[in-house]
């Protein structure tokens, strides 16, 4: 492999670890503001809601009985500055919210994954949790794309003012050259956010069609970095992976 590969894996990996830490410096901990009005609620759990569910960061294949992954990553999500400084306390917001996570995945027989990933964001109140099933619907060989469905969820915890959860499904896509595996997919995610802060704010419970593009490149028989894309009507968001299978 040529030197200067040697050195990207762990560039990155500072990168998602340092990135995540110092982008989040500060009092980053969600708490509404007693002027938040539905409008600005509905659009902060819109975003939050899209931030936090979760996304393979992968190709469509699965990992067959004896795959495993263990991977992390670093999402920035553009959000609303304007409606997000009515729920960080005294923080200004961000034009893009960090988002970091811890991703597993085990491959089990009958072409089905399961998977989940933790989220705790420096400085914050925030904590997220997932998981997802994963069922191949093709296999992939070297002629073939493979294709998957994927269910998924993911929920907010350590918020005091703010419940919220999503839950979707996915159709993916991906077919490998050499060392490189672009991948994309469709899919819809439901969520639901309701607060806690005395405001009378009704919940918000709705749904948006997500769209997502990406690009693994494969470093080593163990080792990869993954490009991800995500576009729906309410947010864009771009992702780094580093990941270790076996």
């Amino acid at each position: 492999m040529p030197t200067s590969m040697r050195h990207v894996a762990p560039l990155v990996a500072a990168m998602l670890l340092s990135g995540a830490g110092s982008a989040l410096a500060g009092d980053n901990d969600i708490v509404l503001s007693p002027s938040l009005t539905q409008g600005r609620f509905n659009t902060l759990v819109d975003e939050l809601g899209m931030a936090t569910a979760y996304a393979p960061f992968s190709p469509a294949e699965t990992l067959g009985v004896t795959g495993f992954e263990l991977g992390a990553s670093l999402t920035m999500v553009k959000i609303d500055e304007s409606v997000w400084n009515d729920a960080l306390g005294d923080a200004d917001a961000p034009s893009m919210l960090p988002v970091p996570r811890l991703m597993v995945r085990k491959g089990l027989p009958l072409g089905i994954d399961i998977g989940a990933s933790y989220t705790a964001i420096p400085d914050s109140n925030v904590t997220i949790i997932g998981g997802e099933l994963r069922k191949s619907l093709i296999e992939g060989t070297t002629a073939v794309p493979a294709v998957s469905v994927l269910g998924h969820f993911s929920n907010l915890s350590g918020v005091d003012d703010l419940d919220l959860s999503t839950y979707g499904v996915d159709l993916g896509i991906s077919k490998g050259f050499a060392m490189f595996t672009p991948y994309g997919g469709i899919g819809q995610v439901w969520y639901e956010g309701t607060e806690h802060a005395g405001l009378t704010l009704n919940a918000r419970d709705s749904s948006e069609t997500r769209g997502y593009l990406g690009m693994r490149i494969g470093f080593l028989p163990f080792m990869n970095l993954t490009a991800q894309a995500d576009f729906t009507s309410a947010v864009s968001s771009y992702t780094l992976r580093l990941n270790l299978g076996f």
